[in-house]
């Protein structure tokens, strides 16, 4: 879960879902802050049964990074929770021709929509809901939750003065608090002249530290996937609505949060966009393969041909004489043209933001 920033994959999952569910009871919110009706017809139409899948982005305090880019796929058939890392350093290429990374896509004009277009572009999957919530929501939401225990692999010890930034954790068994937690998804290697720079698979880079997101995420939702702490759901929506920006209302969250407590939450499986790094004009790409994406997503998520399959059998149930069932919508990814194929990404509308670690 390339959590390159930070990881908040759970924390936006649960805070969108269980925090808004009970939101009701205590009548304080019908949603959080809200996408714009433009951003969210970009959004494809959930089944009424079957799988709904999330974009959830981690951001910078200005917005104008997504170091955390994944999509949650929650199938309530199946009973299974999925999750699909994209690497910020994947590269893309605008209608203009202009070559870029995808975590800039934030520093864009229209940042939602060129986000969502790239997205479905690169994976040919739908996106039912989009959350996004930045650093400082991360840190709020994991201390809400009490913290989280875990062994930390290795030592961190990192400063940029720049960012402010300055991680220093010791390896071990511990328990991180918001800022802990912050600290170690945020980490990337060591300071320069340390014994070891980059230790275990941190030497992957942006690679590495999606592995160690990941393994933090599936300890995450194994500790605070619990009933207990839908008591702190007060405290939870507080923080949404400083924090979070998502198309989640109180009727679409109550209907998610059922798939999330019917699926297995103990067996979170994720993948990582299928592609190599590669340096091309001396800078640093993730390079995406779209026949080995195009295969894990058929092979894991199903898409398109479950949803093909199903068409299928609702126009033969709608043409038989013994059934009275009205022909459907088709199920199948849209594209935001509405064309059968892939929509060109939107073009540019301002300079991309500086990269940071």
């Amino acid at each position: 879960m390339n959590i390159k920033k930070f990881v908040v994959i759970f924390v936006t999952a649960f805070l969108a879902f269980a925090s808004i569910n009970l939101g009701i009871y205590f009548g304080k919110m019908s949603h959080m802050t809200a996408l714009d009706d433009d951003i969210a017809n970009l959004l494809d139409k959930p089944p009424m049964e079957g799988k709904l899948n999330m974009l959830l982005l981690g951001v910078d305090e200005g917005g104008h990074r997504s170091d955390t880019i994944m999509l949650v796929n929650v199938d309530n058939v199946q009973k299974e929770i999925k999750l699909m890392s994209i690497p910020r350093d994947t590269k893309i290429t605008l209608n203009n021709g202009k070559v870029m990374k995808i975590n800039a896509c934030m520093g864009m004009k229209n940042r939602e929509q060129f986000m969502i277009e790239t997205i479905k572009t690169i994976t040919k999957m739908p996106i039912h809901y989009y959350c996004e919530i930045n650093f400082d929501g991360f840190k709020e939401i994991i201390d809400i939750l009490g913290g989280v225990d875990y062994n930390v692999p290795f030592d961190m010890d990192y400063d940029d003065p720049a960012q402010d930034l300055h991680i220093h954790l010791k390896a071990g068994q511990q328990h991180l608090d918001g800022q802990a937690a912050h600290d170690f998804v945020r980490f990337r290697h060591n300071n320069k002249g340390a014994e070891v720079y980059a230790p275990g698979d941190y030497y992957k880079g942006d690679i590495g530290r999606i592995g160690a997101q990941q393994a933090f995420l599936s300890e995450l939702f194994r500790q605070k996937m619990q009933p207990q702490y839908i008591l702190k759901a007060p405290e939870l929506i507080n923080a949404a609505y400083k924090y979070v920006h998502t198309n989640f209302t109180v009727k679409t969250a109550l209907e998610f949060i059922s798939m999330l407590k019917s699926a297995d939450t103990t067996e979170l499986k994720t993948y990582l966009l299928p592609g190599t790094d590669r340096y091309e004009n001396k800078v640093s790409y993730y390079i995406y393969s779209p026949s080995e994406t195009k295969k894990l997503v058929l092979e894991e998520f199903g898409y398109p041909e479950d949803e093909a399959k199903a068409l299928e059998q609702r126009a033969k149930a709608s043409s038989s004489p013994s059934s009275s069932a009205q022909p459907s919508a088709a199920a199948a990814p849209k594209t935001t043209d509405g064309s059968g194929s892939a929509s060109k990404a939107p073009a540019q509308s301002r300079k991309p933001a500086t990269e940071i670690d």
